[in-house]
């Protein structure tokens, strides 16, 4: 049926197509009925026209109505099927005149403002989740701060889109989304001054109060902004590995000489005693000293 208004003398083409549901895959299938009938009743519910429509394809038919009285008309195609079962499809037609308009008696009471938002993935936290503690925000505005925030955790753990996130991400992460998009909603929405603000989240009690601190975590944080500072934090440091530490080799045997005595015998820094510094002179050693080296240390 076209959706330009229908005025008295025009003919319309009424067409239906018949189509069931697949219960196993729950797909839309055609189906083809061994009959069809057509009726049309005017507002009042009589019957002014009960026809057979023309079959253009196998669940597809068709019928042209010319109206010649203005007013609601309600359509009516009934399928029979070889099983015995019927399938109905109803329609409602308005027909006006160049000096009446005939509306659907169903409107609207006021506005509507509906909001599409496409592109919203990743959402790894259900934007409801927050709706509670900032009831005056509107679900697109939660849902975008949360698809921001959850774009950013898919680049700190390197989520592709085909990794399989079963059974979901760890806690942090999770409760650094939900902070952070709270953090966002609370400068618009968070109504009060510095130390009046205070929230409660089951056991985790958060309390807005201007405190000097050198470093926030979880168990200073008062606000929803520092948790969710906290909580980065602890996302990027469980990201930092040993690779950034370059562990040394053992120490060269080399020891320098420069201004310390060495022992000849063992090639270690000899410890002078108070008789070596004072007293009238050391044992001299024989370099050639044929006794093998028995590996002790100058001081043992």
């Amino acid at each position: 049926m076209s959706i330009s208004p229908i005025m008295v003398n025009d003919t319309v083409r009424l067409k239906v197509k018949f189509i069931d549901i697949d219960p196993e895959t729950g797909s839309q299938t055609e189906v083809s009925p061994i009959s069809v009938s057509l009726t049309i009743d005017d507002s009042a519910g009589n019957e002014i026209l009960s026809v057979t429509p023309t079959q253009t394809s196998g669940s597809e038919y068709y019928y042209d109505y010319t109206p010649e009285t203005a007013g609601e008309y309600t359509i009516r195609f009934i399928g029979v099927l070889s099983s015995g079962t019927y399938i109905t499809v109803n329609q409602q037609m308005y027909v006006s005149t160049p000096t009446s308009d005939f509306k659907p008696s169903i409107t609207l009471g006021a506005d509507e403002v509906i909001y599409f938002a496409p592109d919203v993935t990743p959402l790894y936290v259900d934007p409801e989740e927050l709706l509670p503690f900032f009831p005056d925000a509107t679900l697109i505005e939660v849902g975008e701060l949360i698809h921001h925030y959850s774009t950013e955790v898919k680049q700190i753990y390197s989520i592709s889109d085909s990794m399989d996130l079963n059974p979901g991400l760890n806690f942090t992460a999770l409760e650094y989304i939900k902070a952070a998009a709270a953090c966002e909603l609370s400068r618009t929405y968070g109504y009060g001054g510095e130390d009046e603000l205070s929230v409660k989240l089951g056991d985790l009690s958060i309390t807005n109060r201007s405190l000097p601190r050198t470093g926030v975590n979880r168990g200073n944080a008062t606000t929803w902004c520092q948790l969710a500072a906290a909580l980065r934090k602890e996302l990027l440091a469980s990201k930092v590995s040993m690779k950034g530490v370059q562990p040394k080799g053992l120490p060269s045997n080399y020891i320098p000489t420069t201004g310390k005595s060495i022992d000849p015998e063992t090639g270690l820094v000899v410890h002078l005693s108070d008789r070596d510094l004072l007293g009238p002179g050391r044992k001299n050693t024989r370099v050639d000293d044929p006794m093998p080296k028995r590996g002790l240390r100058s001081r043992d």
